[in-house]
């Protein structure tokens, strides 16, 4: 390899080829596993039931106290597609020569301990139960002990690491224990459209309570009961224009997607639910033993494999904040050292460009040269200059 290097090595182009060793991809250990490009996803489970009493009809005698009880599971799933600006977290405006230093703190670290310290998502997770549970059941007593949890900066361990998840559960962290104990619910509660678009509204909630809950404060100055802090020191070494920062949250953007995981339809006799469900062909018997609007709403059950894709996004707050810098529009300078300034980057761009022409000559001289030598020209490259002629 070295050898190959050496026989394409060409003086004319100023350089010298460095012959490096080809390493093997993986080195000594195995490869590891490609980096996939696609989205990250997080999936949700959520089970709706309602029930149908058998409707009046001749065949009423041979089944009264039973019930038709119809589970439907969905699964809900939010895909990371990008990111996104989020609110104004703070904005500085440094004119020419200023320096200043900057506090990034955040309160959320300084008020709950490091036992009950979690993630974003997994603030974002707790919300998310919480605010499903309370719109469902009418039972906010997950979501006030979140929140009054959270606002003390103390109190059960329980709610910072674990929380249950009775109504949404997420995929591959056990089983979800996501029966629904909500008695009414109705067929029209079961579409997928009407689903869909009540877990968006919760995920948009429960983003919302992130934001407020995990929130920065940059400040310019530290207070004296400051824990733990980011210090960062701009400085505006422009000579002529001011420069502004404005400091923004970061969002993660996702998108919903509702799609149908199960139908399952039971019997269930004065209160007592009969494990097995029923067949497709015991179901069609159903529709025909009993016709009209107890078959119509048989019918009208979403169906195992509807998808719909909620066309709005979820914005969902991370802990990172970007400092974007700009430019003021106009110069701080009088206009005698603006003009003083322009004249300094005009001359500073003639030396380059002069440097540049002085480059290419020497380039030129190089090839005048390699010609001669081809033609067994081996003459001064340089001519004698002539004798001068003293007159006395």
């Amino acid at each position: 390899m070295a050898d190959a290097a050496v026989a394409a090595f060409d003086p004319t182009d100023g350089s010298t080829p460095v012959a490096l060793p080809t390493q093997d991809a993986c080195c000594q250990s195995p490869c590891d596993p490609p980096w996939r490009t696609g989205p990250s996803c997080s999936v949700y489970t959520e089970t709706r039931t309602v029930t149908l009493p058998f409707p009046e009809s001749p065949k009423a005698v041979s089944v009264i106290g039973r019930n038709v009880v119809i589970t439907v599971t969905y699964t809900h799933t939010l895909c990371l597609v990008g990111k996104q600006h989020g609110g104004l977290a703070y904005t500085l405006t440094l004119l020419p020569g200023e320096k200043m230093t900057l506090f990034h703190s955040d309160r959320y670290r300084r008020s709950t301990s490091e036992e009950q310290r979690v993630s974003v998502q997994a603030t974002f997770s707790q919300f998310l139960s919480a605010i499903h549970q309370q719109q469902h059941s009418d039972d906010s007593t997950q979501l006030d002990n979140l929140l009054d949890t959270q606002s003390q900066g103390s109190g059960s361990a329980t709610l910072g690491v674990g929380i249950s998840l009775p109504l949404i559960g997420t995929l591959g962290q056990g089983p979800s224990a996501s029966t629904s104990s909500d008695t009414k619910t109705t067929v029209k509660d079961l579409d997928t459209q009407s689903v869909s678009n009540d877990f968006n509204a919760t995920a948009q909630t429960s983003a919302q309570n992130t934001d407020m809950l995990r929130s920065v404060t940059i400040s310019s100055y530290e207070d004296s009961d400051t824990v733990s802090t980011t210090q960062r020191t701009l400085e505006n070494n422009n000579v002529c224009y001011a420069v502004n920062y404005f400091v923004r949250k970061v969002q993660d953007v996702y998108v919903a997607t509702t799609s149908v995981t199960s139908v399952v339809v039971q019997l269930s006799t004065i209160g007592v639910l009969d494990p097995t469900p029923l067949t497709p062909a015991q179901i069609q018997e159903l529709e025909t033993d009993f016709p009209g609007t107890f078959a119509s709403t048989l019918e009208a059950l979403p169906k195992v494999g509807d998808t719909v894709e909620n066309p709005s996004v979820v914005a969902v707050p991370t802990e990172g904040v970007v400092y974007d810098p700009e430019l003021a529009h106009c110069c701080a300078q009088d206009p005698e050292l603006e003009a003083a300034s322009m004249v300094k980057v005009a001359r500073e761009q003639a030396e380059a460009q002069k440097v540049g022409l002085e480059l290419q000559l020497m380039a030129l001289e190089v090839q005048r040269r390699q010609a001669l030598l081809a033609a067994n020209t081996l003459d001064p490259f340089e001519p004698t200059p002539p004798a001068s002629t003293v007159v006395a």
